[in-house]
């Protein structure tokens, strides 16, 4: 089967022990059976393994991270040894009946930096470089007729949620860092006006933009879903927060949990 990727997804290398936000911590890290099977021969693995996940440190380290940052296990067997998320991630993949759809996500640093920084509209491109066509719902976001806000309010209906109760209804979902909350807090003490919203986002077309591909293309068109998360990430960058390290909280927060993401798509579906 085809795999189509962003081309900018051609340029991802993990910064290891360079990362400020590393994704060996704060996270549990659930083994495939194919790598349970194989770490179950190896002593030194299997014992610092529990219910199928790497049983975290008290600081909720990996076990295999190092002090420098580094993967002990990627030093001793290199990187085929470990198992299917450590190796995949921040990829995703959305499977169709004859070809799948690929990407990173953005609770990487790295691939905030990529997604983010990226010039126009990318290219869905196969490992063997055939290019496929962007689904319709992605062009829309890259139409260089109309304002990115104009946009928002299209695939929405309209908004339906003022700053305050968009920041409650994330603020409600399932929590993951303290920090999260406390700035969604800061929007509920502090509501943003939608012209405050729509000059932040005037202000960060390019990297909007590329958000609201990443999600439309991630979430196959979802629209609402799309504007709410770009309105909270306006309101996050009103209050201080820098751009990339709102979309890198956000989707740790809501992407990376399989029930927030469920929550947030049902409630602005």
């Amino acid at each position: 089967m085809s795999v189509y990727r962003p081309d900018y997804c051609n340029d991802f290398r993990c910064k290891a022990d360079k990362c400020l936000h590393t994704c060996c911590a704060g996270w549990v890290i659930g083994i495939d059976d194919e790598s349970l099977e194989r770490f179950g021969n190896d002593p030194e693995v299997s014992a610092k393994i529990k219910d199928g996940c790497f049983v975290l440190k008290e600081n909720g380290r990996c076990p295999f991270l190092r002090d420098d940052n580094l993967c002990d296990m990627i030093l001793k067997h290199g990187e085929d040894y470990l198992c299917e998320i450590c190796k995949e991630h921040p990829r995703f993949y959305n499977t169709f009946d004859d070809h799948a759809e690929g990407g990173i996500g953005l609770a990487c640093e790295e691939a905030c930096r990529l997604v983010l920084g990226h010039d126009g509209p990318f290219e869905l491109v196969s490992e063997d470089g055939a290019v496929m066509e962007l689904p319709g719902y992605v062009k829309a976001v890259f139409d260089g007729t109309k304002p990115l806000n104009e946009k928002l309010l299209s695939f929405s209906s309209g908004r339906r949620a003022n700053s305050k109760l968009r920041a409650e209804i994330f603020a409600g979902m399932e929590v993951m860092d303290p920090s999260w909350i406390r700035l969604l807090h800061r929007i509920i003490g502090s509501p943003v006006s939608n012209g405050d919203e729509d000059e932040i986002i005037n202000s960060h077309e390019k990297e909007f933009t590329n958000i609201a591909a990443y999600l439309m293309y991630r979430y196959e068109g979802a629209g609402r879903f799309t504007a709410e998360s770009v309105w909270l990430l306006a309101d996050l960058v009103f209050h201080g927060t820098d751009i990339r390290d709102a979309a890198r909280m956000f989707s740790g927060e809501v992407e990376y949990s399989d029930i927030n993401i469920e929550d947030a798509l049902d409630t602005f579906g």
